[in-house]
Parts: structure tokens; C-alpha cells; sequence
């Protein structure tokens, strides 16, 4: 019983982290980037590093960095373009469901 608690406790905090990320990096290191440096850009660009160098342990694998530089500068920019916390959360949200959906129906298969 107790395994299984804690289970779930590990499940519906590892369905958070993209809202953690969103509120983190866009909300709090972007913001703070932007008012320091005045160049929405250059925000966005130091805050995918920043994403990207605590994904450290996907350096040897480059299309993984890449799976992570990609959306890091893309929900940078929503949030930019939109000035609204929640326009890359629903985008984060709509490409995580959009790529269970490809593996789930085995649209796109990991290697053997």
C-alpha cells in the first residue's frame, strides 16, 4: 500500500514539472533576463541555455540536446510574443499530449 502511495506521489509530481518549468523559467529566470539585459531575444537565448545546461546528462545524445533547444526557444518566444504565462504552458501541454499520442499509437517508435 504504501509503495503504491508513493507512487502516485511521484506520478502527479512528475505531471507537474512542466508547469514548474514553464513558471521557473519563463515566468521567473526569463523575466528576470529581460529586465536585466532589456532585450527580450537575448532573454530568451540565456534562458535555453539555462534550461539546456541542466539537462547536462542529454549532451552526448545531440538529437536530444536538440529536442530540448528546440521548445526551450520556442516557449521562449510564445512567451515574448505574448506576454502571457499561460500561451507556452498550453503549448508545452499540446506538444507533450501530441507526442504521448505518436508513441502510444506507434506513429513514432524508439530504436531498438
Amino acid at each position: 500500500m504504501l509503495s503504491h502511495w508513493r507512487h502516485q506521489q511521484f506520478t502527479a509530481f512528475r505531471d507537474k514539472l512542466p508547469d514548474v518549468g514553464v513558471i521557473l523559467f519563463r515566468g521567473i529566470v526569463q523575466n528576470l533576463l529581460y529586465g536585466l539585459l532589456d532585450s527580450g531575444w537575448l532573454a530568451v537565448i540565456l534562458t535555453a541555455l539555462i534550461f539546456m545546461a541542466i539537462h547536462v546528462q542529454y549532451f552526448r545524445k545531440p538529437v536530444m540536446l536538440y529536442n530540448i533547444a528546440v521548445p526551450a526557444l520556442t516557449f521562449g518566444w510564445i512567451y515574448m510574443a505574448t506576454s502571457n504565462i499561460v500561451a507556452p504552458f498550453l503549448v508545452h501541454l499540446a506538444s507533450n499530449l501530441g507526442m504521448t499520442l505518436l508513441f502510444k499509437y506507434r506513429i513514432i517508435r524508439f530504436r531498438r
